[in-house]
């Protein structure tokens, strides 16, 4: 059974309230000008429909009635608070709805600050900064110097290793820092005097002597 079929008449409302049908009608003028709904009811055809639910409501008042309150008074008590809990449910929402903005905004500020701390991406090492150095690769080897064109033999090499292997830490770290600073030194522009940059005065050659005279 649909919940339409479930509601009553103005007819059979009345009856189950033990007054007239105008009298029902007054009972429900006054709740929809209470209520501020003039739908409060369900209408078919322009005739009120009341469920099980509104003769209950429609009960108390008329009890309430009976105890010495005017049926508008009645009305208030009963369904004045409909009204009121539609305004607190619309108050609600709005507060909510300000938080939630108030929430976006700290998160915001959130992802501000956090990409504000994080560290910058390629920064330099700050030991980069003191001496650019050359690879240890592209250091010349320690010790003697060998001619740049020819690779060591075998028997070079492992001399080479086992002279190393003899030296102490502090030997070849100490080797290590000499020939970085010769290589820095190496590597530093050459600034010429005016003296320097004066032409030289041409050399005789040898065999015009031989042949002078």
């Amino acid at each position: 059974m649909s919940e339409v079929s479930e509601q009553m008449k103005t007819s059979e409302a009345a009856k189950q309230l033990g007054v007239s049908e105008a009298t029902l009608r007054k009972y429900s003028q006054i709740v929809e000008k209470v209520t501020a709904n003039p739908a409060y009811f369900s209408h078919v055809k322009n005739a009120r429909r009341y469920s099980a639910e509104n003769l209950a409501d429609l009960k108390k008042m008329q009890e309430m009635n009976k105890e010495g309150k005017t049926l508008d008074q009645a009305a208030q008590e009963l369904f004045a608070g409909e009204d009121s809990k539609a305004d607190e449910l619309q108050e609600l929402k709005k507060n909510l709805a300000q938080k939630d903005e108030e929430i976006a905004a700290l998160k915001a500020q959130v992802a501000e600050l956090a990409q504000a701390m994080a560290p910058a991406e390629n920064k330099a090492d700050p030991a980069d900064d003191v001496l650019d150095l050359p690879d240890f690769d592209d250091l010349e080897d320690l010790g003697e110097a060998k001619e740049p064109d020819r690779p060591l033999t075998a028997e070079e090499k492992r001399a080479q290793v086992v002279a190393d292997m003899g030296k102490s830490t502090e030997e070849v770290r100490r080797d290590i820092m000499d020939k970085v600073q010769e290589n820095a030194q190496k590597a530093r522009p050459e600034f010429r005097t005016l003296a320097d940059m004066q032409l030289k005065p041409k050399k005789t050659p040898w065999w015009k002597k031989l042949f002078k005279g």
